[in-house]
């Protein structure tokens, strides 16, 4: 059992070694099914996509209160 904890523990260690070159990525852990887990950091980022659609909305919503105002 000490032989597996010492190579998992290397194991951790070596993955933690790459995962520096990455800034992208969490520390890496071992749950309780005995799962490496890496875990990719969030960040916040805004969809284009969405954006540009609520830009056509905005755009939409002006025109409307132009037309109703004469």
């Amino acid at each position: 059992m000490k032989v597996e904890k010492k190579i998992e523990n290397e194991l951790i260690t070596k993955i933690s070694e790459i995962l520096n070159d990455f800034e992208d990525f969490e520390q890496p852990f071992v749950n309780n099914n005995y799962e490496i887990i890496i875990r990719k950091k969030f960040t916040k980022r805004r969809n284009n996509n969405s954006l540009i659609l609520s830009n056509i909305f905005k755009q939409i919503i002006k025109n409307d209160v132009k037309k109703n105002r004469v």
